[in-house]
């Protein structure tokens, strides 16, 4: 067997693949379809077989007899891209976790300083994967579960494939468990490695992880149902098919009680109501009185008010004045400037601040509060507390 010629440098390898973006991007929409045939390769390179030869040669096809196909490993990532992807690789996840113990413990034995600073690297590097990947196994669990169920005409099938959805499930479940106690073990190297990034690191994997319990759950919960509803399907789908049987065979009075059942039941009330619109004319409305007193009965019973257009009263001369609303908006950025010429602490301004409407406390508390967090790196702490109508708050200048 030949060695597949590779690629040497990133810049070849994204040339090769933006040059032929269109025959990539016809034969990725038709994976799930047919072989792609060589002709319409061909065609689609302007004819140039030397350029789809060196695609086969490269590795990013594999000819199968008269057909070309996308090479698995770049199929995968394309689909990993675009997120289109079916398969949950939970061996991944374990793929991590191993190599995670692996450089755990080569950082643990390693003495050279540079060494053990590249293991401490791959280890945070792997953390974040693990995150990564068992959160997008948990989606892809979730959009397969509900394509098995929606899409699958087969119920054997479809209840089949919940059910390995389901061991699925549970498998990310102790994927997850096992790198959380890893997570909970290794006391000796999250001591050695303190830094923040892998501090940071850990915290969002534990987060990524307490999002794919919850999400679990309710995969979990889904697929029960989906369950359910398919045995119900089945059942019912087999009465239908004994019925329609006993009816072919001109023994459905006879051999079930479906006539009394039929006779039992009402089925008028799941019709809908029948309404006659009765329109009187224009004139009839105007020239009979006793009408328009049974209209506006009616109205008033079903609680109907007068939507009739009426001419509109004159305006006042007090309606024509001028009126001024005083709005409570503040204008924050103006506060703060001023607040930083003065040499209050920020409190004790914001209560003296003429704010031309008057204003509770509460309000006094929420403007101090809010300029604290638009200004946080401009604000001076002091460490010291003061108490104004039993609110504490902190002392704080400008900077």
């Amino acid at each position: 067997m030949d060695v597949l010629t590779h690629f040497r440098s990133i810049e070849e390898l994204t040339k090769t693949l933006s040059r032929e973006q269109e025959l990539l991007s016809e034969m990725f929409e038709k994976r799930k379809l047919i072989k792609f045939p060589l002709g319409l390769a061909i065609d689609l390179v302007e004819g140039n077989e030397a350029r789809l030869r060196k695609l086969v040669d490269y590795g990013v096809l594999v000819e199968a007899g008269d057909a070309l196909e996308i090479e698995s490993d770049y199929l995968n990532f394309f689909e990993e891209v675009l997120n289109v992807n079916e398969e949950i690789s939970v061996l991944s996840v374990q793929e991590c976790i191993n190599t995670l113990k692996e450089n755990i413990g080569y950082f643990l034995q390693e003495t050279n300083p540079n060494r053990k600073a590249g293991y401490q690297d791959n280890v945070r590097q792997l953390l974040k994967k693990t995150g990564f990947r068992t959160l997008k196994n948990v989606v892809d669990l979730k959009r397969n579960m509900d394509n098995a169920y929606k899409q699958e005409p087969n119920y054997i099938i479809k209840k089949k494939k919940l059910q390995n959805l389901d061991e699925k499930s549970h498998s990310i479940r102790a994927m997850i468990r096992e790198c959380e106690k890893l997570m909970d073990n290794e006391h000796a190297f999250f001591i050695m490695a303190n830094d923040p990034h892998m501090a940071k690191t850990c915290s969002d994997v534990k987060h990524d992880f307490v999002e794919s319990y919850h999400a679990l759950m309710e995969i979990d919960r889904q697929i029960i149902s989906y369950i359910n509803q398919i045995d119900e399907q089945n059942k019912l789908y087999r009465k239908i098919r004994k019925l329609k049987y006993l009816q072919d065979q001109i023994l459905i009075k006879t051999d079930t009680n479906i006539m009394n059942i039929l006779e039992s039941t009402n089925p008028i009330w799941m019709e809908s109501r029948q309404y006659s619109r009765l329109r009187l004319s224009l004139e009839m409305l105007k020239e009979n009185d006793q009408i328009i007193k049974i209209l506006r009965r009616i109205a008033e019973h079903n609680g109907i008010q007068k939507t009739a257009r009426t001419e509109a009263e004159p305006l006042t001369e007090e309606d024509l004045q001028d009126h001024i609303l005083k709005m409570k908006d503040i204008d924050s950025a103006e506060i703060w400037n001023a607040f930083q010429a003065s040499s209050y602490n920020l409190f004790d301004f914001i209560l003296k601040y003429d704010y031309k409407v008057k204003r509770n406390i509460e309000e006094h508390v929420a403007i101090f509060c809010q300029l604290v967090i638009l200004h946080p790196d401009e604000c001076r702490m002091t460490g010291e507390y003061a108490i104004y109508q039993n609110i504490e708050y902190p002392i704080i200048y400008a900077k």
